[in-house]
């Protein structure tokens, strides 16, 4: 096995562990601290997401990433096959469309590419639940009751995970680009 399709495998087992802890986070949330209205969705695997995207280059393997992992993540906790399944490549084109702008990768730039694909995927669930008539709650209260504690939780958890996961992230990318 070459060193691409070690980091390729790696990419894939990093994103699997996320999805994993992404829902033992939901369960923790749903079970003793989403009391009183609010909401609060913690997207672990869209942090990892975003800063994987924000290094591969290979837009092909993004669409490919996105495309299985959205199916899983859709297929796993929600039921509906298509919410993530299409918001989470389209949402990684985007990424990786405009990234370009981006001068090198720090901080603020993924904190905020991260708190903008996230406030996009919540509101895009949203809208498309509301489209299929899956959910009856009005625009105000998703916003104060869900998006506002998610972005909130999301931002405060990517500060404290920022300089691993980008380290490790940074790590999964890095023999690729010099492999090509």
């Amino acid at each position: 096995m070459n060193i691409k399709t070690r980091k390729v495998v790696g990419q894939v087992i990093f994103l699997l562990l996320a999805f994993y802890l992404d829902g033992l986070l939901k369960w923790a949330f749903l079970n003793n601290i989403n009391h009183g209205g609010f909401n609060v969705l913690p997207q672990l695997m869209l942090m990892l997401i975003v800063m994987l995207t924000m290094r591969i280059d290979d837009r092909r393997h993004l669409i490919i990433l996105g495309i299985v992992f959205g199916l899983l993540y859709d297929s796993y906790y929600y039921g509906i096959i298509g919410l993530y399944t299409v918001l989470l490549p389209l949402l990684m084109v985007g990424i990786d469309h405009f990234k370009f702008l981006l001068l090198k990768n720090n901080m603020g730039y993924d904190l905020s590419i991260y708190f903008l694909s996230l406030t996009f995927l919540q509101s895009g669930i949203y809208l498309l639940e509301r489209l299929l008539q899956q959910t009856s709650t009005d625009v105000l209260d998703f916003i104060t009751y869900t998006l506002g504690p998610t972005l909130l939780w999301n931002v405060v958890v990517f500060f404290i995970l920022y300089i691993p996961l980008a380290n490790l992230s940074s790590w999964m990318v890095k023999y690729r680009r010099d492999s090509k």
